[in-house]
C-alpha cells in the first residue's frame, strides 16, 4: 500500500514538472499550452496517492465515493460546456481551435473527477 502510494506521488511530481516545463515553453512563445493533459495526469496521480487506501477495499463506501464523484462530474462537465459555449460563441472575438477546446474540457473533467473523489473520501 505504501509503495503504491509513493509511486503515485513520484509519478505526480514527474508529470507536474513535465507539465510546468512543456506548458511554460508554449506560453513563453505566446502559444496555447500544448500539454494541458499533463496537468490533469499530475492531479490524478496526487489524488490517487490519497485515494489508494480508500478505494483499495471493494466495499460499499468505495463504491459510493465513485458513484457520487461521477454523478457530480456529469453536472460539472455540463457547466464547463455551457461556459465554453458562452465564451467562445460565433459572435465573440475569441476564437479557439477544436483540439484546444477538447483539451480544456478533458483536463477539467479528469481533474474534477479525482478531486471530487478526494472530497467524498474525506466526507464519508
Amino acid at each position: 500500500m505504501k509503495q503504491t502510494q509513493m509511486g503515485y506521488i513520484i509519478m505526480g511530481i514527474i508529470f507536474g514538472v513535465l507539465a510546468l516545463f512543456m506548458n511554460g515553453v508554449s506560453l513563453s512563445v505566446n502559444k496555447f499550452p500544448s500539454s494541458l493533459m499533463l496537468i490533469a495526469i499530475s492531479i490524478m496521480c496526487f489524488c490517487l496517492a490519497f485515494l489508494v487506501q480508500h478505494l483499495a477495499a471493494k466495499d460499499e463506501r468505495a463504491q459510493k465515493i465513485r458513484e457520487r464523484s461521477i454523478y457530480v462530474n456529469y453536472f460539472i462537465l455540463i457547466a464547463v460546456v455551457v461556459i465554453l459555449m458562452i465564451v467562445f460563441n460565433p459572435v465573440s472575438n475569441l476564437q479557439i481551435e477544436a483540439y484546444n477546446l477538447l483539451s480544456i474540457m478533458m483536463t477539467v473533467y479528469i481533474s474534477s473527477v479525482f478531486l471530487t473523489m478526494v472530497y467524498y473520501a474525506k466526507r464519508y
